[in-house]
């Protein structure tokens, strides 16, 4: 039973591989809401300028559809710092129908995702560098689905460069982390977490 994003992370890339093509679809609702702390398994994602190979998604209601930004994110001595403040790297989230062999995932799609409106909305004047990486992020697509045997909340992906290439590029691991600000979570049910409250 994988309880943990670190028993995730502990796989590797062939063992998130094998668990991604086990994997279910989970609903784009059950991850509306929510900030997810990520681990990627490319090595070439450990230069990255927004966090290394750590990373962080925040998934929000988008009118009736569901999308998703990214955060800058900094781990240090084992602690996570989620800025929230400035989100970027936009995705739409799709079943996967129009991909040319459909699987049982969610399509997180760069390429439409709303930055511009998005940050006029919510105020957000991102700085260069994020700009510059969200339009860097535009040929990605990333496959999300619910490994089996995992805690809820934890789920494997695979990213692509284009949906017409289709190229493997590396996996992740994501665990449900916090609730989104209320600022940027959108119309829609709040998270479990937050009804109770």
């Amino acid at each position: 039973m994988f309880r943990i994003l670190d028993d995730l992370i502990g796989l590797g890339e062939a063992g998130l591989r094998e668990l991604w093509r086990r994997g279910t679809a989970p609903t784009p609702q059950e991850l509306a809401g929510w900030v997810f702390r990520g681990w990627n398994t490319s090595l070439v994602a450990a230069r990255s300028p927004v966090g290394g190979r750590a990373f962080a998604k925040g998934f929000f209601h988008d009118g009736a559809d569901v999308a998703g930004c990214n955060f800058v994110v900094r781990v240090q001595a084992g602690g996570w710092l989620i800025d929230t403040r400035h989100p970027f790297g936009f995705f739409a989230v799709t079943p996967t129908a129009d991909w040319t062999h459909p699987r049982a995932a969610l399509l997180l799609d760069y390429g439409r995702g709303r930055s511009r409106e998005l940050l006029a909305a919510w105020g957000v004047r991102p700085g260069l560098r994020l700009r510059v990486v969200g339009r860097l992020a535009r040929p990605l697509r990333d496959l999300v689905v619910r490994p089996p045997h995992a805690a809820d909340g934890l789920y494997v992906g695979r990213a692509f460069v284009t949906s017409t290439l289709k190229l493997p590029v590396s996996c992740f691991a994501l665990e449900r982390w916090s609730p989104m600000p209320a600022a940027l979570a959108g119309p829609g049910p709040r998270p479990r977490e937050e009804q109770t409250a």
